[in-house]
Formats: structure tokens, C-alpha cells, sequence
């Protein structure tokens, strides 16, 4: 395991002004962290403010799947290479999510654990966008079962180097062939809701 951090993000047909505050909140904060944007139909002017804000900017793989599941074969290319070299990885949406404090810092006190999640407070059944989505990539059966569980938000995850490029390929291949393209959520839920994640999460 590396002695560095990275968060890395995936835009897609994002002009600067709407990633300003991801980036902003992140040089304010994360100070110390390598900085990974994958991106794709973004325009050049974009790719050079990144790049002055010390962004490595790199382009998203082309799937025929949307970006909520492309961006995880980014990060799994990413981490194949390089996740040697880093001792926490961070990957949240880009749009809505801006940091507040150095997130790492608090990393340090899960550091028994090689995967974290941030949860949603919420149960499936409670939630009508998401009990609708797992219902629509499970179906009745998985349904009626895990409809009980909270939820857990694919958008703001994080762990080791190791564990994150695995999710992360977990995720792509497991949201591959489903009955609708947009699973990134319920796939990442199902998963993480039992052995061996449970143990490791």
C-alpha cells in the first residue's frame, strides 16, 4: 500500500462552472491529495482550468453504458496502474458534491476497514426512486428480500487502493447486461450487503 491519496471523479458534458465547486472545495481542503478528473464531450477550455487547479485530467473509457457505470471502468483502468501507489482513494459525483474538511483526516480513524460507505438514512422501501431502481434491476424476488436494507450512496465512497479498484470493476461488470442502464445504486447496494464486503466495509 502507497503513502498517498487521490480522489477522482468523472465528468461528462460538464462546463467548469458546474465543476467549480467540486475542484474548489477540494484545493481548499484536500491540499495534499492527487487529483483525477476522467472526462468525456468536455471542451478544451475545461480541460486547461483543470489542469491549472492541478487536475490530471484523463479520458473516460468508451462503453455503451452511461457514465454513472462508465466512470467505474475509468477508475478500475486507473487503479489497475496506479492503485499501488495510494493509501486512500476517494471518488464522489462531481456535481453535487462538494468537501467541507481534509476527508482523509477522518479515514485515518476507519483505518481497520478497507472500504467506507456514506449513508443515505434511509431504507429502500422508504425511498421511491430508489425502490423503483431496485425493483427494475432485480426484480419481485431481490426485490421483496432487500427492500429492508439502507441505503448506501455510490457517489461518495472511499478505501484503500486495492479495495476501490476492485469495487470498482465489481460495480462496472455487475451493471452489464441489466434490464435498465442506470444500476450503478442498487448494484453497489446489493453488493455491499453481503459477505465479504460486510466484513471489510
Amino acid at each position: 500500500m502507497g503513502n498517498k491519496d487521490l480522489i477522482i471523479g468523472a465528468a461528462y458534458n460538464y462546463n467548469f462552472n458546474q465543476l467549480k465547486p467540486w475542484v474548489e472545495s477540494i484545493n481548499q481542503y484536500c491540499t495534499n491529495a492527487d487529483k483525477v478528473l476522467l472526462v468525456s464531450n468536455i471542451s478544451q477550455e475545461t480541460i486547461e482550468s483543470l489542469v491549472k487547479r492541478n487536475f490530471k485530467v484523463l479520458p473516460l473509457p468508451q462503453t455503451n453504458l452511461p457514465i454513472h457505470v462508465a466512470r467505474f471502468a475509468g477508475i478500475y483502468e486507473y487503479l489497475r496502474t496506479e492503485g499501488q501507489n495510494y493509501q486512500w482513494v476517494i471518488t464522489t459525483d462531481v456535481k453535487d458534491v462538494y468537501f467541507q474538511d481534509n476527508a482523509f483526516d477522518y479515514l485515518e480513524f476507519a483505518s481497520h476497514k478497507s472500504l467506507i460507505a456514506a449513508s443515505e438514512s434511509m431504507y429502500y422501501k422508504d425511498e421511491p426512486w430508489g425502490n423503483e431502481n431496485l425493483m427494475q434491476t432485480y426484480g419481485p424476488y431481490v426485490h421483496n428480500i432487500f427492500k429492508e436494507n439502507e441505503i448506501y450512496n455510490v457517489g461518495v465512497l472511499a478505501g484503500t487502493g486495492d479495495a476501490m479498484r476492485d469495487l470498482a470493476m465489481n460495480i462496472f461488470v455487475s451493471c452489464s447486461n441489466r434490464p435498465i442502464k442506470i444500476c450503478d445504486q442498487s448494484t453497489f447496494n446489493f453488493m455491499i450487503s453481503q459477505h465479504p464486503y460486510t466484513d471489510t466495509s
